[in-house]
């Protein structure tokens, strides 16, 4: 049995690691909702008659407790903080799901920043699928391991190349492709340049009609550019062929609005090359 977190990072394509993160920043992290209408929870634990001489600073203002305010607590540091000094109203307080102090906000982007992941070892980037590893929990970028994210969704049980053995079904992706296998590989970008849903993906996207895609999208790929590749033998593993087929759909989906012709186009056809590449990977094991 996996843990739903994963679960759902095999299907989604944007998730955050936040659980993750505050899990190695605090041991314990608060269950309910820390919101104070009248009087902190860590003050009635002292008893009233302790308040008076309770010497506790709280909040970012460092003043003593006092019955008069409203607190708000830290779901990371269960510190409490006055409502007015972090810009929090009794009425916000209500139906905020949780509050994080400045400083544990500093924290957890310190370490977000220090976790790399992946073959590559890169910081977490909530642009990037992932895929988690069910047996060493660390997790992979899709375009880096060749699973593509409608495909991560069908895996029952994943197990990354650093748990696989050398002899492993699941490095498919990683060997490196004979000239018999790449003839392959050029026929099934062939088919996917063909498809009648791949118009919006033939060329580069024009910066003169869309000036700000290039702003948004870092990593651009389009069928021409990936021809070029084929035809200067810069595609030698399956999971580099993948990595730049996933762009193409992922930039797509980051890019335009879920209801646009090109999403659409971009969901048929991420479908359709799941179906051919399910193929493909046969055809690889056999040939072993």
């Amino acid at each position: 049995m996996e843990p739903e977190h994963k679960k759902k990072k095999k299907k989604v394509k944007k998730t955050s690691l936040t659980k993750e993160i505050k899990e190695k920043i605090e041991p314990v992290i608060k269950a309910s909702k820390q919101v104070a209408p009248s009087t902190p929870k860590k003050a009635n634990t002292v008893g009233a008659a302790a308040k008076k001489t309770d010497t506790k600073l709280y909040c970012i203002c460092k003043t003593p407790y006092e019955d008069t305010k409203f607190y708000v607590g830290c779901d990371l540091c269960n510190d409490w903080f006055h409502g007015t000094c972090v810009g929090v109203s009794e009425t916000d307080a209500k139906t905020m799901d949780e509050f994080i102090c400045k400083e544990c906000s500093k924290q957890n982007q310190i370490v977000e920043e220090k976790e790399l992941y992946c073959l590559c070892k890169q910081p977490y980037d909530d642009l990037q699928f992932y895929i988690g590893c069910d047996f060493c929990q660390d997790w992979f970028h899709g375009t880096c391991v060749g699973i593509t994210q409608i495909e991560a969704a069908g895996i029952k049980q994943y197990r990354c190349p650093n748990c696989c053995d050398k002899n492993d079904q699941n490095l498919i992706e990683l060997r490196k492709l004979s000239t018999k296998e790449i003839d392959g590989l050029k026929r099934l970008h062939r088919s996917l340049k063909s498809h009648k849903m791949a118009w919006p993906f033939q060329q580069p996207v024009d910066a003169t009609d869309i000036p700000d895609y290039y702003e948004q999208i870092k990593e651009p790929m389009d069928f021409e550019t990936m021809s070029k590749k084929l035809r200067e033998k810069k595609y030698t593993t399956l999971a580099e062929f993948v990595a730049d087929v996933s762009r193409i759909f992922n930039n797509c989906r980051i890019f335009n609005p879920p209801d646009s012709s090109f999403y659409k186009c971009a969901e048929v056809l991420d479908n359709f090359f799941v179906q051919k590449l399910k193929g493909f990977k046969n055809t690889l094991m056999k040939g072993r």
